[in-house]
Order: structure tokens, then C-alpha cells, then sequence
């Protein structure tokens, strides 16, 4: 083998000229590198992210051959894998989401069809659990030799994700509140000038102001066409800048007028935002119709307690002289001395006659003024119509015999029941034959019949008197207004009628009247029937003894001085009783310590106290605790008596005096005390 031929000089010149170029050029270029090498870390370093270079091979290998130091703080991967691209792209996918891997696959097939660009967010995991939300940003190239190159931005942007995610839940609670609250939820910007913007108003804000389909409920200025116009400048003045206040929420109330519902009340609570209001509107006219309802019912309510405090007072201011007037008028009607001829004994009867027909009119008053007041208890039970009829009879039978009026009981059903009060059914048939025999002609006849109709009992009073013309009926069950027979010598009150109406409503039934002038009326009572109540088998009779007549000591507190006059006279039948007399409470306290009285009398309208003052100084006395104690007072309000029997009373005694009813009862205490 031949040596190759040495090289001539200018060979040799030529080829060192070529090695220098070389040189040279790979200087360049390094320099040219290097320049671009600190170009990318100068960038990569103010990039709000980190920076990487994705080459997928043919062969599908996937590698990353650069990436700058911040994905590595990023993504939590060692920065040594820098030296191991394969190893750091397969720490990438490891960091990944399971749920976010498959992301890689869908930008290689975006890619493959085309694409220049891909972007999309995934989550990753750090290695200490921690989660992060992460941009990716590619942008793709295709080598000359079937290299893929990404070059790609990838960014933090977990606190975008974290915000979205509060919006997101912040945007379904308030949708979740507008659906339902019952109000409106809204934003309004106040501007320097101009009108109020709304800048968010919830999805009811059509059903509460009743707007159209083809009115946005966005506009404002709209929404004043609902308010009602004594309201709209004051609502157009609360948003003004010079009305506004920083420190507490304004709340407000005004009016709307709506096409279907009419005149409501709306309730604003707004608090100021510096630049809008943020504020709740609902509909308060329920609240408001309450409200009313309250102040109606509280006016309601002292103006019966103002009329009760009047009518106890006009009780107790009437009843006091009528007590002197009618309790003297039966001691003389019950003196047996002779003093008295007839034709004095004659006046004697007019006196008591005038008194209890006014004692009469003011039963009747008061009876109305509880009925009014709905403070009339009533015991609705299963009630005999006979019974009652028959206890109403014989209650009549002297005015009857007196007037030369029949009463003819027709013979009313067996067994025949109805749903009542006993007491106030007996006062309407009262006045039902009283009325009949009182209006009726001589020799008149009063009819009472009864009779069974679809479950309910028509008990009618039918009577062959004056009659009543059509004129007269169309007002009978007014107040106080006799129909002209205040001309005529039969006395009334002219409530009667009024009474008997409204205690027949209260039981659950109605009246009605059929009359002919001059011939006559008839007056029938509706009422439910009820079923015969079972009884129990009757106790035997035992006769208990009359009351042993003893000496006993009676202390009366009282400081009206007639009052105190006719109970003395009254005492003086029976003559075994001391009486004693205390002026005022504590004179009567004195008293009560000084003797120890068998039983106490006593007013409950005292100068210096009230009869419960001093029933209360008599239970702090331990040796007065137990005497009984017998109210007497003109004072006949119902709650009244029923406190007083609360506190212990034994009997609560309406003046006027009764003379006989006061003395059986103080015969049956004291007796029952022997």
C-alpha cells in the first residue's frame, strides 16, 4: 500500500484557512447561543409562569428537552431532572390529576389535525397533597424530521379557579335567595346626577311589582309607575346624594298600586355600599292590615274597658239611692205594726213599683253593654222546653191575673229539648209572654206552642193584642225605641227586644215576628234541637234542719251613711244579731281586730280603700283569716262579682237590697256556722 502523496503548501494553506473559518463560525454560533440562552432565562425569570420545550418524537417518545427553573418550583419536580428530559416530562404527567391526564391525549389529536395553538386548564398535585390549578398555553411546530415541538407558558391560576369557584357559589346562593325569600334582593348605583341604575335585581321583582313580560325590570325609572303618587317624591328623595347616610341602614316603607292587587305596602331595608345601594324590598301589607288590626283591637279594647269602668260606675251610682228607695219601701211593705192603712200601703207599692222599673231599665243596659261587649258567659246544654216555659209561666201568672190575660201552654212535644243557656233562655221567654201580656186586650189570650222542624225546636208566643204594622216591625229590634207605646201606660225600656234578638243569635238560633195590626203578634224563637240528656238515678231526700237562729256579731263596712241606716232597720228583724259599723276600711280593720265578728258585710267602694283592700288586711290577720265574708255592692259588673267569689267571698249581693233574699242568705251562713 503507497503512502498517500504529502500535501503541497497551498493545500495545506487552504485547509487551515478552511479549520479557522470553523472556528470562527462554531464561535459565533456559541456566542449567538449563549446570547440566547440568557435571553430565555432573562424571560423566563419575568414570564408570569414557568417556560418548557415538549418534542414528541416519531417513534411517540415524549421528552422535555429545556424548561426554566420556574416550572420546577411549579410543578414540586427536583431541578435535577433539567439533565433527564424523558424523566421530567414523566414527573409532569405524574404530577397531574388522574381526572386531567387524559388532556394530553386531546391536545395531541388537536394537534395532529392542525392546530397551532392549544390551551386549557388542569389541576395538579403537589407532593405534599396541595392542589393547584394550572393554564397551559402551546404553541406547535412540525420539524423537517417528523419532530413535534411544543413550546409552551405554563401559570399558576389556582386563586382564578378558587374566585370562579366563590362566584359560583355566591351566584347560586343568590339566585337560591331570590327564588325564595318572599321580597326582592337589589343593587342600585347611585350617580352624582341622573336617575338610580340598577345594576342587579332579582327574578321576583315582576311578580311583586306586577311588570309585563315586556318591561325590563332593569329600568328604574319603570318601576315609579307602580308607586303610589303620594309616595313618589318621597321615594324618589331617598337616593338622592344629600339624603344619604353612611351609618346605619335606611329602612322605609311606601305604596304601590298594582293592576290586580290594588293599593300594597312594600318595606325597603337599604344599606349604602359608598357607591350603591344594596337593599331588600318586600311586600308588608298583610304586616300592615296586622298592624291595624292591632291598633283597631287595642282602641277596641279600652274603649270597652272605658265603657265597662263607666257602666260600673253608673251601676253602683244608681243602684246606691235606688238600695235606700227600695229597701225602705220593703221594710214598710213588711211592717206588720198597722201604722200603715191601705191606701199608705197603696204608695208604698208605687214607690217599690218606680224603683224596680228603674232597677229593671238598668238590668237591661247592662245586659246589652255586656252582650255588645261579648262579656255575657253562657252554659249552651240540653234544656226541657217545657221546664222553661213553665218556670217562665209562673213568673207571669200575677201580671196575667192582673192585666185579665188567659195563658194557654199548648201540649208541647215529649221530651222535646234544645241546645241552651237555661238562665237566658228563661229571660227571653220572660220577655217574650211579658211583652204578650202586657200589649195584649182585656180578656186577651197569650198562646205558647212548640214543635219539632228539621233538628231544630220553633217554640212561638202568639198573643190576640194591638198588633204592630208593617212600619213598627221594620224597626223592633232597635234600641230604645218603643214604637210609640212610651204614649201608652205600659212601661218598658225599649230593649227588651234588642236583648232577646242577640241572645237567641248567641245560641245559635233567630227570631222572627209574624203580626196584624189590631189583631194581634206572634213572636217565634229558632233554636237547635238536642237529644235528651241521661240522667243520673236521684239521690235520696234527706230533709236538712232549718237553720238554728243564734247571736252572732255582724260587722258592716260601709260608708254610706243610708246604706248604713237601712241595714240597721233590717237588722232590727232579728233581734239576736249585734251589728257593728266601720265608716271606712280601716275603721271596719279596727273593728275586725277589736271583736272578731261572726261574719263581715261589705261595700267595695270604701272611702279609703276598696273591699279587696281590705279583704286582703283581713287574710294577713291570722286570727280573721276564716271569718266569712258577704260583699254587698251596687256594683253588679259580672267580672266583679266573679273576682270577688275568687277571693273568697261567700256571696256577692247586689244592692238595691233584696230585704228577704239578704236575710236567707245571712240565715244560711250563720246558721251553717252554729
Amino acid at each position: 500500500m503507497q503512502a498517500p502523496a504529502p500535501m503541497s503548501a497551498p493545500d495545506l494553506q487552504s485547509l487551515q484557512s478552511a479549520l479557522e473559518a470553523t472556528h470562527a463560525e462554531v464561535a459565533v454560533l456559541r456566542q449567538q447561543a449563549s446570547m440566547h440562552e440568557e435571553v430565555l432565562r432573562g424571560l423566563s425569570h419575568h414570564v408570569p409562569g414557568g417556560l418548557m420545550v415538549l418534542d414528541r418524537l416519531p417513534d411517540g417518545r415524549r421528552f422535555i428537552p429545556w424548561a426554566s427553573e420556574r416550572l420546577f418550583s411549579l410543578f414540586d419536580i427536583d431541578p435535577a431532572l433539567r439533565h433527564d428530559p424523558e424523566g421530567l416530562f414523566m414527573q409532569v404527567v405524574a404530577r397531574m390529576h388522574p381526572d386531567h391526564v387524559h388532556k394530553i391525549r386531546l391536545w395531541e389529536l388537536e394537534a395532529e389535525g392542525g392546530a397551532k395553538e392549544l390551551a386549557g386548564d388542569c389541576l395538579i398535585i403537589l407532593r405534599n397533597g396541595q392542589r393547584r390549578w394550572i393554564a397551559v398555553q402551546l404553541g406547535v411546530q412540525h420539524s423537517d424530521r417528523g419532530h413535534r415541538v411544543w413550546y409552551g407558558m405554563l401559570q399558576d391560576v389556582t386563586a382564578r379557579h378558587e374566585l370562579a369557584l366563590r362566584l359560583a357559589e355566591r351566584d347560586a346562593l343568590l339566585k337560591s335567595l331570590s327564588r325564595n325569600i318572599p321580597g326582592v334582593l337589589y343593587k342600585i348605583n347611585i350617580p352624582a346626577q341622573g336617575e338610580p341604575q340598577l345594576q342587579y335585581i332579582s327574578s321576583l321583582a315582576r311578580h311583586l311589582y306586577e311588570l309585563g313580560d315586556d318591561i325590563d325590570p332593569y329600568d328604574w325609572t319603570l318601576h315609579y309607575t307602580r308607586i303610589h303618587p303620594e309616595d313618589l317624591d318621597y321615594v324618589k328623595g331617598l337616593t338622592r346624594p344629600d339624603n344619604i347616610q353612611l351609618e346605619h341602614p335606611i329602612v322605609y316603607e311606601y305604596r304601590v298600586q298594582l293592576p290586580s292587587k290594588g293599593t300594597r305596602w312594600l318595606a325597603f331595608r337599604e344599606q349604602n355600599g359608598m357607591l350603591a345601594w344594596y337593599g331588600y324590598t318586600a311586600d308588608i301589607t298583610d304586616r300592615k292590615q296586622y298592624e291595624q288590626a292591632v291598633i283597631t283591637a287595642s282602641a277596641a279594647e279600652q274603649a270597652n274597658r272605658a265603657k265597662s269602668e263607666f257602666l260600673s260606675r253608673m251601676s253602683h251610682e244608681l243602684r246606691t239611692p235606688l238600695n235606700a228607695v227600695l229597701g225602705f219601701a220593703q221594710l214598710l211593705r213588711m211592717d206588720t205594726g198597722g201604722v200603715f192603712g191601705p191606701t199608705q200601703q197603696q204608695h208604698v207599692a208605687q214607690i217599690e213599683k218606680a224603683g224596680n222599673h228603674l232597677l229593671s231599665m238598668l238590668g237591661d243596659v247592662l245586659d246589652l253593654s255586656r252582650i255588645e261587649a261579648g262579656n255575657l258567659p253562657l252554659s249552651l246544654e240540653p234544656q226541657e222546653v217545657r221546664c222553661i216555659v213553665d218556670d217562665a209561666v209562673d213568673l207571669l201568672r200575677e201580671l196575667a191575673r192582673q192585666r185579665n190575660v188567659s195563658i194557654d201552654i199548648a201540649d208541647l212535644p215529649e221530651g222535646c229539648h234544645v241546645q241552651a243557656d237555661r238562665v237566658r233562655l228563661r229571660q227571653v221567654l220572660v220577655n217574650l209572654i211579658g211583652n204578650a201580656i202586657k200589649y195584649n186586650r182585656a180578656d186577651g189570650t197569650v198562646r205558647i206552642d212548640a214543635h219539632l222542624n228539621a233538628g231544630q225546636v220553633v217554640v212561638s208566643v202568639q198573643d190576640t193584642g194591638i198588633g204592630l204594622t208593617p212600619q213598627q216591625q221594620a224597626h223592633l229590634f232597635e234600641p230604645f225605641n218603643r214604637l210609640g207605646a212610651e204614649r201608652s201606660h205600659v212601661d218598658g225600656t225599649g230593649i227588651g227586644l234588642v236583648i232577646v234578638q242577640r241572645l237567641i243569635r248567641l245560641m245559635q238560633g233567630h227570631i222572627d215576628v209574624l203580626s196584624l195590626k189590631g189583631v194581634g203578634s206572634t213572636f217565634r224563637i229558632t233554636l237547635p234541637a238536642a237529644v235528651q240528656p241521661t240522667l243520673p238515678a236521684p239521690d235520696p231526700v234527706v230533709v236538712a234542719p232549718a237553720p238554728t237562729a243564734r247571736a252572732a256579731t255582724l260587722l258592716y263596712a260601709e260608708d254610706n251613711e243610708i246604706n248604713v241606716i237601712l241595714l240597721q232597720q233590717v237588722m232590727t228583724l232579728r233581734p239576736q244579731w249585734t251589728l257593728l259599723v266601720g265608716r271606712d276600711g280601716q275603721h271596719a280593720l279596727a273593728l275586725a281586730r277589736q271583736h272578731t265578728p261572726d261574719l263581715m258585710l261589705i261595700d267595695m267602694h270604701l272611702g279609703d280603700m276598696s273591699g279587696f283592700d281590705l279583704a286582703d288586711a283581713l287574710d294577713a290577720e291570722p286570727s280573721l283569716q276564716d271569718v266569712p265574708r258577704v260583699a254587698l255592692s251596687a256594683d253588679a259588673m259580672p267580672d266583679r262579682i266573679h273576682a270577688a267569689k275568687d277571693r273568697g267571698f261567700v256571696a256577692y249581693i247586689t244592692k238595691p237590697l233584696d230585704v228577704s233574699a239578704l236575710l236567707g242568705c245571712l240565715d244560711g251562713i250563720l246558721g251553717q256556722e252554729a
